[in-house]
């Protein structure tokens, strides 16, 4: 009896070790079949296989593949900077290596508004992570150059769209969101770049957090703790929206309107929302759309919205809230909202010239 419960033990491990890991994208499982990568053989964490005549790099997350491409960049480039930009160069290269069997490299090339400023495809197998790299971006396109000892080897330039830069169409961007968040942890501590703050967007939007004096030796920044009294909804809203520091937990109740009018509905605690927008790279502002009396208890209904603006890859989440002021004075409870993802910026001004006229008599 014993030998069969240590030999069904042994397979089991067996199997947990040799288990091949998922694929956040179907474009990733392809990538890693054509250039005959044994998925099996990869762990946790970051892969360096050579094959296929280069040197690769698998990047593989809760034993999920969320990146494949040729090794372009060292470990210590990305620790300085977080773009999106080195997935992106690396995965796109290995594609233009490897296109889809729909389209020619030229055809990618032409069809994503990819230019080489300065060599050619055949450039890239000169490139090593040794090499100086440099990237500069406007609200239009990234510019991205490589030089070794001064000589420069290959610049190219490609548009600021987020389908584009992750490699995930619309549908497949907004399928992943719900889980994505739901996966993030979150630290109850705030990464604001450079502590930028009464900063606007589309001039109605603010990043502002209010503040409040400290009680004794409590302090946030030097400033004091976050505000957050029902006497003061409005900027209590804007504190609850805006930071994981704020005093309090409450859950969004999010309807996800998606490509197609599909709807899809989850729960996430509010701070985790947040963690994620900063995570990934969102500032995250913050707008009254109304405001009116409950009338099924005493209190007020906030119509908030909040914009989650990513500028290196050229989206907006849209999230809108309705907050009863109840919530704010227990510090607790459920909030509705409803989430348009990944809208790009220039629609965006769209969706909000109606705001800008109606926002006025609401304030």
């Amino acid at each position: 009896m014993k030998s069969w419960v240590i030999a069904v033990s042994c397979w089991l491990l067996a199997m947990a070790t040799n288990a091949q890991p998922a694929f956040r994208t179907n474009e990733l499982k392809r990538l890693v079949e054509v250039v005959g990568i044994d998925a099996a053989s990869l762990h946790e964490g970051c892969n360096y296989p050579s094959t296929a005549g280069a040197n690769l790099v698998v990047f593989v997350k809760d034993s999920i593949v969320n990146h494949v491409g040729l090794q372009l960049f060292s470990e210590d480039i990305r620790k300085i900077d977080d773009s999106p930009i080195f997935n992106f160069l690396e995965r796109y290269f290995l594609q233009l290596k490897y296109p889809p069997q729909q389209k020619t490299a030229s055809n990618m090339i032409r069809d994503d508004e990819f230019k080489f400023e300065k060599g050619s495809i055949q450039s890239i197998a000169r490139l090593l992570p040794t090499d100086e790299f440099q990237y500069n971006y406007n609200r239009h396109r990234y510019t991205a150059t490589w030089s070794r000892q001064g000589v420069e080897l290959l610049s190219v330039s490609f548009p600021v769209e987020y389908q584009l830069m992750s490699g995930e169409n619309k549908i497949e961007a907004e399928d992943l969101l719900a889980h994505d968040i739901q996966a993030t942890e979150v630290s109850g501590v705030d990464h604001r770049k450079g502590n930028v703050v009464d900063d606007h967007y589309l001039t109605e939007f603010s990043n502002r957090l209010y503040y409040k004096e400290a009680v004794g030796s409590q302090t946030l920044g030097g400033k004091g703790v976050l505000l957050s009294s029902v006497n003061h909804p409005l900027e209590s809203a804007a504190n609850m929206m805006l930071s994981q520091e704020t005093i309090g937990e409450y859950t969004l109740r999010i309807n996800q309107i998606s490509y197609g009018f599909k709807k899809t509905t989850f729960s996430v605690l509010l701070k985790q929302w947040i963690a994620f927008c900063q995570e990934t790279g969102c500032e995250l502002y913050f707008g009254v759309e109304g405001m009116e009396e409950e009338k099924e208890m005493e209190g007020q209904l906030l119509d908030v919205v909040v914009l989650a603006v990513n500028k290196k890859e050229n989206y907006n989440h849209v999230l809108t809230v309705r907050i009863p002021t109840e919530t704010i004075h227990h510090q607790k409870g459920d909030l509705e909202a409803q989430l348009y993802p990944y809208v790009p910026m220039h629609n965006v001004a769209n969706m909000f010239a109606a705001f800008r006229k109606s926002n006025n008599k609401n304030k």
